[in-house]
């Protein structure tokens, strides 16, 4: 069982509010704040990919834009600022452990596992990939188109360098590099430098993101997705945003709140650290007291989820996953915001972060103990910080609150453990 396929029903939550090009968005936004030298390179790759899909394939299908999003997401591996240096240059070698890390999690941690392993061979010349006995032809195929044009958005697009050079080198490269048929495909279209808008303004390519739709369960996969993206760019957040929307739904529970705000609730905790993704591994694992500049970078992560969820989540969600640092006393961030000015789902959140953080490890502490959390929320209770009545609704049902907490993300855990094991035997 996957993750994705562990989890998916962990929350039923209602996502009718995000539509093709909310979703899309939301995820591109996303990505390009891995790297910024990684800005568009997915969404470029995709219409590639789609240009070329175009020659032998029906244009619009479920199918063609499945492979497109995986074109897309082809470098969510690539979390290493030293590996991104290499990704970046047409001319390169040993750039494997993205490959193998992004096809772990497409494996993993998306609706999308069928292909992962044209995620793993993105970077595999052909005469190596075509004797491979544990890829379908189809992986093989769609590995080789990935990385056919991953190469040429690399040489357009940040080398600069002219097109016609481009053909010349798949020409040399036909059946040794590149697969044949799709090396063809390449010499029979013409490419120029092109931005992801304008790539977007091709009219094909945009009618195979906005009408062909996701269903709901589709849009619960992807948004999961992107969740698990974040916890895992760290071995210390592993469970955090699961840990969290699940507390928040505990006490929402025990506090009689009616179910459309107690949807919001969970979705604005499932999307609360969303900013993480761009903040550098090297910071969120730093083992100790995090330097002044480097708390601001941490702290930044709320104004990074502000720009990912733009407009196209509605803002009582977003307000309630901005705001998971405010304090009651105006003395948390990024606003200084008040008792006044926060609901009691931006409550909820906000104990619910503190409690999952301590009862998690980090790189510069293990978990804490029950004792040892109450005693921490219960002085935040006391010098006005958090809410004294969710305090109390904690701590009286913490025992159960903790233990479902713990069944329901035990399974994406014990994943990630084997994720981990798997890793280092690819």
């Amino acid at each position: 069982m996957s993750a994705f396929e562990a989890a998916k029903y962990m929350f039923q939550y209602n996502t009718s509010f995000i539509d093709n090009r909310a979703m899309i968005g939301l995820l591109r936004r996303a990505y390009n704040h891995v790297d910024i030298r990684l800005m568009d390179h997915g969404i470029r790759v995709a219409y590639i990919v789609s240009r070329l899909l175009r020659q032998r394939t029906e244009a619009n299908s479920a199918r063609v834009r499945n492979i497109c999003f995986l074109s897309a997401l082809h470098d969510v591996g690539a979390y290493k600022t030293e590996e991104i240096d290499r990704i970046v240059q047409f001319e390169t070698e040993d750039i494997r452990r993205h490959s193998v890390y992004g096809y772990l999690f497409v494996k993993n941690f998306t609706p999308l596992s069928e292909l992962a392993h044209a995620v793993l061979h993105h970077h595999t010349p052909w005469n190596v990939l075509k004797e491979l006995d544990d890829i379908s032809e189809e992986n093989k195929s769609i590995a080789q188109l990935i990385y056919i044009a991953d190469r040429l958005d690399i040489w357009l697009n940040m080398e600069g360098r002219p097109y016609s050079e481009f053909l010349s080198v798949i020409s040399a490269g036909r059946g040794s590099r590149y697969k044949p048929e799709l090396a063809d495909l390449m010499m029979r279209e013409r490419f120029s430098a092109f931005s992801a808008e304008e790539a977007e303004c091709d009219p094909v390519f945009n009618r195979m993101q906005s009408e062909i739709t996701f269903t709901h369960e589709e849009v619960r996969s992807y948004l999961g997705m992107v969740i698990f993206s974040i916890d895992f760019r760290s071995r210390h957040t592993v469970t955090h945003t699961m840990t969290t929307a699940s507390i928040s739904n505990e006490l929402a529970q025990y506090l009689g709140v009616g179910p459309e705000e107690r949807n919001q609730i969970i979705v604005g905790a499932m999307l609360h650290d969303i900013g993480k993704i761009g903040i550098p591994a090297e910071i969120l694992e730093y083992p100790g007291r995090l330097a002044p500049r480097d708390m601001e970078i941490m702290r930044s992560h709320v104004d990074i989820t502000e720009e990912i969820l733009g407009r196209d989540i509605p803002k009582p969600i977003r307000r309630i996953a901005l705001r998971h640092h405010e304090k009651l006393d105006g003395s948390g961030y990024p606003h200084g915001l008040t008792a006044e000015d926060l609901t009691t789902g931006e409550r909820i959140v906000a104990l619910a972060d503190i409690v999952s953080a301590l009862a998690g490890t980090r790189s510069y502490k293990g978990a804490y103990s029950k004792e040892q959390i109450i005693t921490i929320i219960s002085r935040m209770r006391d010098n006005g910080l958090i809410d004294a009545g969710l305090v109390n609704c904690m701590i009286t049902h913490y025992d159960t609150i903790m233990s479902r907490t713990l069944a329901q993300c035990q399974p994406v855990m014990d994943i990630y453990e084997n994720l981990q094991a798997e890793y280092s035997l690819l």
